[in-house]
């Protein structure tokens, strides 16, 4: 069976180990691991021990991003080390760098994605955003810190997409929220008008 090079990939940079997408693609990890070695991708040491992780110039690169005043691409912060592409590892160990990186969005909600990330950073919550690691799709800001278990969501639906698949797309976020044990907060256009009612929802969450 030929394996797709851009899914396998594709599952790596979304945080799968080697062995994990191996017994999806019924093959072996050092298969795995050839592909990605011959697609320049950057490969993160998995068996990390206490939260330890082999990945350097973190700092670097966080200092670079805000030197920049606009939002980078991880191109970008790939050739600033000397990279081809960037590792997952970067943003496991230094999430707040997510915060710098461009996101594709469409037109009519990127005004909404700014508005949640400088408020967020206004208010010195660390997240990272457009995060899949905690529900298996994306969300808009997985926060950090001590609301490490919460995910928030822009519900507003873009023009592309029909009715049906954006509301099939909210439920599955919700399902996988619930069967994770993860606290999903969506936001829609109103709350967008006082975004400090993220606060009270959060307040809730300590209670």
């Amino acid at each position: 069976m030929k394996i797709e090079p851009t899914a396998i990939i594709k599952a790596y940079e979304d945080g799968q180990s080697l062995n994990a997408i191996a017994r999806t693609f019924g093959t072996y990890a050092t298969t795995i691991k050839r592909i990605l070695e011959r697609n320049n991708i950057e490969l993160r040491h998995d068996g990390r021990k206490e939260g330890e992780f082999y990945v350097e110039d973190g700092e670097k690169l966080i200092e670079w991003a805000e030197s920049q005043g606009r939002l980078v691409t991880k191109a970008e912060l790939a050739h600033i080390v000397g990279k081809k592409r960037l590792s997952p590892s970067y943003f496991l160990k230094y999430p707040e760098l997510g915060r710098y990186i461009e996101i594709s969005a469409q037109n009519e909600l990127q005004t909404y994605y700014e508005m949640l990330y400088k408020w967020l950073q206004d208010n010195h919550i660390p997240y990272k955003p457009n995060d899949r690691t905690k529900l298996g799709v994306s969300v808009d800001a997985l926060l950090l810190g001590k609301y490490s278990n919460v995910v928030i969501c822009i519900s507003e639906k873009p023009k592309c997409i029909s009715k049906n698949k954006h509301r099939a797309s909210v439920r599955l976020k919700a399902k996988r929220a619930k069967e994770a044990g993860v606290t999903i907060i969506f936001l829609d256009k109103e709350y967008f008008r006082d975004l400090n009612k993220i606060k009270d929802l959060l307040n809730d969450l300590k209670k």
